[in-house]
């Protein structure tokens, strides 16, 4: 049997001297180079020698998926060439905000989504099976790699994608733009206007979620922990929400990556301000797209797929 490892995201930057890093709620992604010069190789690679090139740059995109404050939960174990087990480093959960791991799981499954993609640009399919019977087992996701047809995809879609927070349209979405967003989706769809009933009642529901979850305590230590400020941080950890994820740009940008630290995340106008930023957003919105399902792993893997 061969020598099972373990690889995060931060890994296979550092290995392929990687010239992004991932920030933001859903990880927008920056040029590294804005802050420090890029990862150089290590010497001592845990996985990087047990992998053909395409196959590290297949994981390598999948690692560009989104996480719930890019905490990047992901682990890939190396179980032999074109078959891994994808699992979840329980270091990086989020109990505060996440007490079930459903956003873990939908993690995963954006990251499947984004290996799916990756693999068939470099001409192989993906036979997966999820192996956990709960969002607390380490190992989730059994995928082996298959020779197959090739795939025509812009790969830099992957790289660039983003979490946008500002200037959306707030007018409804028209009825082909919603056909080619929910084509293919394998979890069940339902849009609402935001001006319907039940849109309204999802704004007023999602701004008292964020208002009670600013203030509990616990919830907002996590997020403080998660929070890069400095580009030392940033260059040090290559995880978290960052200024530039928060689209906080310009002076202000500048000026929290100088003044502002853990401290700052727990202040009284910090959580208002994170409050008034989400009430913002529902009132400019297009409305919701709400995919269903149950809560079963299964379920939630195939949802984060949807979304990614």
């Amino acid at each position: 049997m061969e020598e099972v490892m373990t690889m995060s995201r931060r890994t296979f930057l550092k290995t392929s001297g990687g010239a992004v890093i991932a920030a933001g709620i859903v990880g927008a992604i920056e040029p590294l180079k804005a802050v420090a010069d890029p990862w150089r190789p290590l010497k001592n690679r845990p996985a990087g020698d047990k992998l053909k090139g395409e196959e590290a740059e297949i994981l390598r995109l999948a690692s560009l998926a989104p996480s719930g404050h890019n905490t990047q939960p992901w682990t890939v174990q190396i179980v032999k060439t074109g078959h891994w087990v994808i699992g979840t480093d329980r270091g990086r959960w989020l109990p505060a905000v996440d007490p079930h791991n459903r956003e873990v799981m939908l993690s995963l499954g954006a990251f499947l989504e984004n290996l799916v993609i990756a693999a068939g640009v470099h001409g192989y399919g993906v036979d997966y099976r999820v192996i956990a019977k709960s969002g607390f087992d380490r190992d989730v996701i059994d995928v082996r790699l298959k020779k197959g047809a090739g795939r025509d995809f812009p790969v830099s879609l992957i790289e660039k994608r983003r979490t946008l927070r500002n200037g959306m349209g707030n007018g409804d979405i028209r009825t082909g733009d919603y056909a080619i967003l929910t084509d293919g989706l394998t979890a069940t769809a339902e849009y609402f206007s935001r001006n319907s009933s039940r849109g309204r009642l999802l704004a007023e529901r999602t701004i008292e979620a964020n208002r009670v979850q600013a203030w509990r305590e616990p919830a907002q230590q996590e997020l403080a922990d998660w929070i890069r400020w400095s580009d030392a941080d940033v260059k040090k950890y290559r995880n978290g929400l960052t200024p530039a994820s928060m689209e906080i740009t310009g002076f202000a940008g500048w000026y929290v990556r100088t003044f502002f630290n853990r401290s700052s995340v727990l202040s009284k106008s910090f959580r208002e301000r994170g409050v008034e930023m989400v009430k913002k957003q529902v009132e400019n919105c297009g409305g919701w797209i709400v995919l269903g399902g149950d809560d079963s792993v299964s379920t939630l893997v195939e949802t984060g797929r949807s979304f990614q």
